[in-house]
């Protein structure tokens, strides 16, 4: 396949999108004028795609016969150029159903994975509000953050807590959290609801994946209690300015300042617990 005789249009309100769209230009898989953004395609490509399926697959248009292809397909088309085993292997049926899952986990909530900026463009790349994929993002999220508490009890928070818990009342702490984030979630509508949830999780997913090199010194190096202390202060502060940005994105604003207080007080309460 000549790559340019094919264009990859992607969401360029989405940092996920762009960045590994950007790659295929660096890797050589496409040409530069293989890609686009959906800001600035011109119309007589756009009028070839179909642009509901568009918003949540990625489409890759063929120049030459018209055809396009959406999403892990398109995806497997650009990589088979170079990797002929890629499309195969991807036809076996469960490594066909996992990434087709898969991919649609990720665009579903790409969103709430980045929570990008409004996107300013004339086409509108937001995709549709799926429920079933925005409950299995939430219960992936708990299941990652429930496990991580593991290795987050054991290698860095028995050298900080001055309050003896155990293990087990760490996770029923955790899980009270997360219950009370759920019934204040139900005082908004359930689009919202799902939405306020999604970026809620998400910023539980990247604390946990922020404490994962501290987790590693502790483990492999020797715990220094004021290193945990620095580490754990600065990523606090990256989360707190992470929450007011994606609460903004989630347009959690002042009209919904109850809900963010009784979040607060929530979160507030779990650090206490476990602390003192």
């Amino acid at each position: 396949m000549k790559p340019t005789n094919k264009i990859i249009i992607y969401d360029d309100s989405c940092p996920l999108c762009e960045a590994y769209t950007a790659a295929f230009i660096k890797t050589g898989f496409l040409q530069k004028e293989g890609r686009q953004s959906f800001a600035h395609a011109d119309e007589s490509l756009l009028a070839r795609i179909d642009p509901s399926r568009s918003k949540d697959e990625i489409p890759l248009l063929d120049l030459h016969t018209g055809k396009v292809l959406y999403g892990i397909d398109a995806l497997l088309e650009v990589l088979s150029q170079k990797f002929s085993f890629i499309k195969p292997v991807a036809t076996l049926k469960p490594v066909n159903w996992f990434i087709r899952k898969l991919y649609k986990l990720i665009s579903y909530n790409r969103r709430v994975i980045i929570a990008p900026k409004k996107n300013v463009s004339g086409f509108d790349c937001t995709p549709f509000f799926n429920i079933p994929y925005r409950l299995a993002f939430l219960t992936i999220g708990l299941i990652f953050n429930t496990l991580m508490l593991f290795p987050v009890y054991k290698y860095i928070l028995t050298a900080l807590l001055l309050n003896d818990i155990s293990i087990g009342q760490l996770q029923m702490a955790h899980l009270l959290l997360v219950s009370t984030n759920i019934a204040t979630a139900l005082s908004l509508k359930k689009e919202k609801s799902l939405e306020y949830l999604g970026q809620i999780n998400m910023l539980a997913i990247i604390t946990m994946l922020l404490i994962i090199p501290l987790v590693l010194i502790n483990k492999y190096l020797s715990a220094n209690p004021q290193l945990n202390l620095i580490f754990c202060f600065g990523i606090a502060i990256i989360i707190g300015i992470e929450y007011f940005r994606r609460m903004q994105y989630a347009g959690i604003n002042l009209s919904n300042m109850a809900l963010i207080a009784a979040h607060l007080i929530a979160l507030a309460s779990f650090l206490v617990y476990i602390i003192w």
